[in-house]
């Protein structure tokens, strides 16, 4: 094999698992609509309280090549918001085939600014028992992976976490505070499988 072949391939694998991280989605690639409640800041994505989306887990299913999930975090109709520390509580059902070993979020502004709270994630449970993790959290961007126990098909993820309002803007009623982009992420073994695979595609496309 030629150096110009040999760069060619490397940059190939490269791309080829830079695309295994960057791809991951759901299957149906949903946007939810999620109210706030003013009078104690919280939102909830799934699960009894969700009086739009519950009462059970919202059901998502992993897909490398989807959509993510888009929350729309709205004030309600009769309601105004001017903001605070906002505590937002997820229950989801792992509703594919994949185990998952974490889960990655992206905030949107909308009618207020807003970063992660420096505490992130408060707790993660699956099947009501709290597991450990890690996590990385930046203004935007909110991952959690290093699972203690995988959430494995049918099993319920629940997630506490903390989003800080940067601005003081008055929010009317029924109107988008905020959104958040959302998908679970695989197993390393699910993960190294799906790039073994399109390393084999990338190797017969590249023969021939």
């Amino acid at each position: 094999m030629t150096a110009t072949k040999t760069h060619a391939l490397g940059i190939g694998i490269v791309l080829m698992f830079s695309g295994v991280a960057l791809s991951q989605g759901t299957a149906l690639g949903p946007t939810t609509q999620h109210e706030i409640e003013v009078q104690n800041d919280r939102a909830y994505a799934g699960g009894a309280n969700d009086t739009i989306n519950g009462p059970s887990p919202y059901p998502i299913d992993l897909d490398f090549s989807g959509q993510p999930w888009t929350k729309q975090i709205n004030t309600p109709p009769t309601a105004s918001y001017t903001g605070g520390l906002v505590d937002i509580f997820e229950s989801i059902t792992n509703a594919g085939t994949e185990p998952w070993n974490g889960w990655h979020e992206e905030l949107f502004a909308g009618g207020l600014g807003v970063g992660w709270n420096n505490s992130g994630v408060v707790s993660v449970q699956v099947n009501g028992s709290s597991i450990s993790y890690d996590q990385t959290v930046t203004v935007a961007g909110l991952s959690i992976d290093g699972f203690s126990r995988p959430v494995l098909p049918g099993d319920t993820l629940e997630l506490h976490k903390r989003i800080d309002i940067f601005t003081d803007n008055v929010v009317g009623p029924g109107q988008t505070l905020f959104s958040m982009e959302q998908f679970p992420i695989p197993e390393p073994a699910s993960a190294a499988m799906l790039a073994v695979l399109g390393l084999g595609l990338f190797l017969m496309a590249y023969r021939g």
